[in-house]
């Protein structure tokens, strides 16, 4: 803004230029043109004579004029040198002379856009001064014009900053809206995970933890075809868990058994989840039939605790209604934590199994590891 209040000040407080300037006489009597150019000169401008509107186009194309002084003796000829200098230059000043004025011609060149009328020869004595005041008018003009498109230069880049500011805000804003929406995203899966953890760790009992977990899942991400197949030793794997949303009851059952080998052993040792988008796809890869998976989405993973597969689950649904992006990534915050759990109770289970004391088959009183008191 300090460029902006220096250019608004700088045209209101222009200090005044005597210095001489530059004088185009057009046309006129020889006699009046020379004592006009002996005057000026004397004065210490620099005079230019062209002898018609035409040379006066010409000069003034390549050439900075101050004042212009035109001859009156001809309306047309007036008329034309005004239209060359609004067309050309917008701070020249144009005073007339003729040797036989008349009220209604001197009226008539003000209204053109004139500011002073000689009558020459007998105004000669005040030419000088007259001719320095529209010299002065000239240097006004031509420093408002500068100053006016200082300012519009100035005004065009603080246009261009506003629009930079406001697309960089624009795009401020949509960062920091982005953002909130991750971070609330975010925290929405910190408290599910939070929400199903304190539930799981709550079953201390496999079948009551699958049973859980598996309401959560379905309360979480919609009705879908569920199979969960826990580990039963290192090459083989049972059915844990089911849920059988919309397919025959006896024909889900062997489905279930068709997947369990192929699948469980193949997503056991794959540590990504994976989603098919054309069940088909899915069908082919493990060997199983392809029409009972026609127009189906199909999830898999891996259970995971301590980097050893606890259980491989499978889900599948119509591809109507398809596994959204956040669906996913809740299968990916739920599946850890269901991991975790089923090891702990496993653990807890095997190591109950190993410590516990058998009961005496002697019918000794005394069974305890340690004499009675």
């Amino acid at each position: 803004m300090d460029y902006f209040d220096k250019a608004i000040e700088n045209s209101f407080n222009k200090q005044s230029d005597d210095s001489p300037g530059t004088i185009c006489i057009v046309g006129g009597a020889q006699s009046i043109v020379e004592s006009l150019r002996a005057l000026l000169e004397v004065a210490g401008h620099d005079v230019k004579c062209v002898a018609n509107s035409k040379a006066y186009e010409e000069y003034l194309t390549y050439h900075h004029v101050d004042v212009t002084l035109v001859s009156c003796q001809t309306k047309v000829h007036c008329e034309e040198v005004f239209e060359t200098t609004s067309l050309l230059s917008d701070s020249t000043i144009i005073t007339g002379f003729t040797s036989n004025p008349s009220y209604e011609a001197a009226i008539e060149f003000i209204r053109c856009g004139g500011v002073d009328f000689f009558n020459l020869p007998d105004d000669l004595d005040g030419v000088c001064e007259r001719i320095q005041l529209a010299l002065a008018q000239s240097r006004v003009n031509q420093d408002s014009i500068e100053n006016t498109n200082q300012i519009v230069d100035l005004c065009n880049q603080l246009n261009e900053e506003r629009h930079r500011i406001e697309n960089e805000k624009d795009t401020l804003c949509n960062d920091l809206a982005n953002s909130f929406c991750d971070t609330e995203k975010r925290m929405k899966q910190v408290a599910m995970c939070a929400e199903f953890k304190t539930l799981i760790n709550q079953e201390l009992d496999v079948e009551s933890m699958l049973r859980t977990a598996l309401g959560y899942l379905l309360t979480r991400v919609g009705a879908m075809n569920v199979a969960v197949y826990l580990r039963e030793s290192n090459s083989d794997w049972g059915v844990g868990a089911f849920v059988n949303y919309d397919r025959q009851a006896d024909h889900y059952q062997t489905l279930m058994n068709n997947m369990m080998s192929p699948v469980c052993s193949a997503v056991a040792s794959e540590p990504n989840l994976s989603k098919y988008t054309d069940g088909e796809v899915f069908a082919n890869l493990y060997d199983l039939d392809t029409e009972d998976f026609v127009g189906s989405e199909v999830v898999t993973f891996g259970c995971f605790n301590d980097n050893k597969c606890m259980a491989t689950i499978v889900l599948f649904k119509s591809d109507t209604k398809p596994f959204t992006q956040d669906t996913i990534e809740t299968l990916e915050s739920l599946r850890q934590i269901f991991g975790q759990q089923l090891g702990t109770i496993l653990r807890i289970y095997n190591r109950a199994e190993s410590t516990w004391p058998s009961e005496s088959i002697d019918n000794d009183d005394d069974w305890s590891f340690g004499k009675a008191a």
